[in-house]
């Protein structure tokens, strides 16, 4: 009888899966804040979780230490960079894989 008991404070102790954990690895997985929110919506759906929200578990994790968690604004800009980059890639494929005609033909 002591073991059940012992399981099911176990049980009771363990922490519960909330909202915050939810964001809290979606950002440490690398995710942007419209992400991490997205991932939140999908496992709580009925919970009135914001973009501040978001922004707020992001800064907390920084302010904790977590130096490795790019702030929101450095997260847009280097999705925009690859972006960019793969635009010019794809532009560059384009101009080589057919020459220019021959204004002169």
């Amino acid at each position: 009888m002591i073991e059940q008991t012992t399981t099911a404070e176990a049980q009771a102790k363990a922490p519960k899966r909330g909202i915050g954990t939810v964001i809290k690895e979606a950002i440490l997985a690398g995710k942007t804040n419209e992400e991490a929110l997205a991932a939140a919506k999908a496992e709580f759906p009925d919970a009135g979780t914001t973009a501040s929200t978001v922004s707020w578990y992001r800064n907390q994790l920084r302010k904790e230490g977590n130096a490795e968690v790019p702030t929101a604004r450095e997260l847009k800009k280097k999705a925009a960079d690859a972006a960019k980059a793969a635009a010019d890639a794809q532009a560059t494929a384009a101009q080589t894989a057919a020459p220019a005609a021959d204004p002169l033909d």
